[in-house]
């Protein structure tokens, strides 16, 4: 796994982020499933053997804590979406992205120190 696996979980998340733009923009749908944390694909490798294998458990906590921090605002933006408050929902979007930025800087840190 190693740097393949970080890559990957990366990608998870840029995905489930382009699809909430997406949707927010009137182009697509959202799985409101994956409001939740520990349902999107990278939650759901967040919490595999193979995170806790290739990371450290402090890094570990930290990418738990942006994670939890980006479905906050998504879950605000959605909900602001559903209300039909498209300005409001583009400015809570508007947060996501620093800390989507944090997430990926935290992802590309691990997988830098997991390629051998």
């Amino acid at each position: 796994m190693k740097a393949q696996g970080f890559s990957r979980a990366l990608t998870y998340h840029l995905q489930w982020k382009a699809e909430l733009k997406k949707f927010i923009d009137g182009q697509g749908s959202f799985n409101i499933a994956e409001i939740s944390p520990e349902e999107c694909k990278f939650g759901q490798w967040l919490c595999s053997d193979e995170a806790a294998e290739y990371a450290p458990e402090k890094e570990l906590r930290e990418i738990c804590r942006v994670h939890n921090r980006l479905h906050a605002i998504a879950r605000r933006v959605y909900g602001q979406k559903m209300l039909g408050n498209d300005v409001t929902a583009r400015k809570e979007l508007a947060k996501l992205d620093a800390s989507s930025m944090n997430l990926a800087s935290l992802m590309t840190t691990l997988k830098a120190l997991n390629n051998n």
